[in-house]
């Protein structure tokens, strides 16, 4: 069986590798003993040997991951990241990675969570940053097999897109867990789509949410026509030449 590496095994980490073990043997190297390890451990030094490394830590500490596995990575490895952001995780990988490891970026649009039902229909973001078509193709064609729906868009049109779907998304569920909303037992169908998203996003650490929110060149815009879009609402409920 081929053998991939998983750098970072917290919460999604171990899901990743349950994804990856329908097809490869997995290993994984985290700075602490995760609970519950799904895959076989091995130092840092010994993951960076895989041919394959998939990187599944917090965005923030991607630049100094890179750092440190640059001078321990075989010429050929290929390196892939999972982040929520793409712009800025492909300009570090090329930053900090020597020219001769293969680098693919991605984005599962989906976690433990969405995926309790299976993988079906779910989609993926590939785009291949420097590889060989035919090993991309064999990802793409891995992923498919699992029925995902693999998008091949760029990095910076994933940014752009993910901005309003990912970015609003969850900037709505934190305002509505800060809000307090709860169940109630004449809860319409709406309302308890909006309490499942603030359950979901609840979830999630701040971290990602805020480097969600950060590191995304697109996501400042997007806040900034929905409070204006908020405010023009709120708005109209008073003043009639407001009202659409």
């Amino acid at each position: 069986m081929n053998k991939v590496g998983i750098l970072g095994l917290g919460r999604f980490g171990r899901f990743w590798a349950k994804v990856l073990s329908h097809s490869y043997d997995v290993y994984g190297y985290n700075r602490s003993v995760p609970p519950e390890p799904n895959c076989t451990l091995v130092s840092v030094e010994e993951l960076c040997r895989l041919p394959v490394i998939f990187i599944c830590v917090p965005m923030r500490t991607v630049p100094e991951i890179l750092r440190k596995i640059s001078p321990l990575l075989a010429p050929g490895t290929l390196i892939v990241d999972t982040c929520s952001v793409k712009v800025e995780p492909v300009r570090w990988m090329n930053e900090y990675l020597p020219s001769e490891i293969d680098i693919l970026a991605t984005h599962p649009m989906f976690g433990p969570e969405s995926a309790k039902e299976g993988l079906s229909g779910l989609p993926i973001m590939m785009h291949p940053v420097r590889m060989p078509f035919a090993r991309y193709e064999e990802w793409a064609r891995f992923f498919r097999a699992l029925g995902l729906m693999v998008v091949e868009i760029t990095p910076e049109e994933h940014d752009r897109q993910a901005a309003m779907s990912q970015a609003l998304t969850h900037m709505i569920g934190r305002s509505l867990s800060v809000m307090g909303i709860e169940e109630t037992p004449i809860g319409t169908l709406w309302y308890r789509k909006l309490l499942a998203i603030c359950r979901q996003v609840e979830k999630d650490s701040p971290e990602l949410f805020l480097d969600m929110q950060t590191l995304n060149p697109y996501a400042a815009a997007m806040r900034d026509s929905f409070e204006r879009s908020w405010r023009s609402v709120c708005a109209s409920l008073t003043d009639p030449a407001q009202r659409g």
